[in-house]
């Protein structure tokens, strides 16, 4: 499902990244491990098409994201890949629904209202499909993050320090739940993280070593 070969990226003479290579079979779970300035998020970005390596190859089911054009990036990125970011992002102006809809646009999907409603049931946010997103908790905005990664039901699904912000209780809810929903639908799921509680809930990682001096 993800292959990522050879891949480095440098921001400037220095600071200069490489990252070791990753295979991840479909359905497969991978926690990547690394503390800050590491280059997780920059990973991260790569593996999503977000930005360009300066070497290397990814591919998502056998296409190479470093062969596509931007436009090319952007259908296959809305379809085939799910990214859970680090600080959820919304339009602040539509509800909870209107921006799951919105992703489904944007992945080329028809507008399904119905699974909609199934997705947000599941997350426990049903209640909250005509609510807008900032009159949610911190808690209900981490889940609806979830639900935006999730509901054009993609293949790969990346998340960025999804428990960062949780204390011990809401962070094991958080990773259970989003382990349960990539695995319901059979998608490959990698997270990175500095957040070290979660080593117990992934048999696979990989620990980032620094390459700057």
């Amino acid at each position: 499902m993800l292959i990522s070969h050879s891949l480095s990226f440098q921001y400037n003479t220095s600071n200069h990244f490489e990252f070791p290579d990753i295979v991840l079979d479909r359905g497969e779970n991978l926690l990547i491990l690394g503390e800050s300035g590491i280059g997780k998020t920059t990973l991260l970005h790569l593996l999503a098409g977000l930005l360009k390596p300066a070497s290397g190859r990814i591919e998502v089911g056998g296409v190479d994201l470093t062969r596509l054009n931007g436009k090319e990036l952007d259908r296959f990125r809305g379809s085939q890949v799910g990214i859970v970011f680090q600080k959820p992002y919304f339009i602040q102006s539509l509800t909870l629904g209107e921006n799951l809809q919105m992703i489904q646009t944007l992945g080329r999907k028809s507008i399904d209202i119905h699974a909609i409603q199934l997705l947000l049931d599941e997350l426990g946010l049903f209640d909250k499909i005509h609510s807008k997103t900032h009159r949610l908790s911190q808690g209900e905005q981490q889940r609806a993050a979830i639900a935006l990664a999730l509901v054009n039901r993609p293949a790969l699904i990346l998340a960025d320090e999804p428990t960062s912000a949780l204390d011990d209780k809401n962070c094991s809810k958080v990773i259970k739940l989003l382990k349960h929903q990539t695995a319901k639908y059979g998608a490959s799921l990698l997270l990175i993280t500095h957040d070290h509680r979660l080593t117990c809930e992934f048999e696979n990682s990989v620990t980032l070593q620094s390459q700057n001096p």
